[in-house]
């Protein structure tokens, strides 16, 4: 069985709409899809399938002494909210 598509996105969240509306499957973070879990408009496909892999999660930034102070803090709150998360 083939399986071709017509739509690409490199965008988590855009996947889980489209997967929401009937567009097709999709393979994404579950914390891309977890409010479309939980409201039953998607369900997990393939768990015992899945590899346990974790979506990783990068603020880039020009650091420096010029970093304004509401970049700073932003990175520090992801840092600390997502500190030994495996969603």
């Amino acid at each position: 069985m083939s399986v071709e598509g017509g739509i690409v996105a490199n965008n988590g969240e855009t996947l889980g709409q489209l997967a929401a509306a009937g567009v097709g499957i999709t393979r994404v973070g579950r914390f891309s899809v977890v409010t479309e879990i939980a409201d039953g408009r998607l369900v997990p496909l393939l768990d015992a399938y899945n590899p346990g892999d974790v979506e990783l999660i990068h603020a880039v930034f020009i650091g420096g002494a010029t970093t304004p102070a509401r970049v700073r803090v932003f990175v520090d709150f992801l840092v600390k909210r997502l500190a030994g998360r495996t969603v």
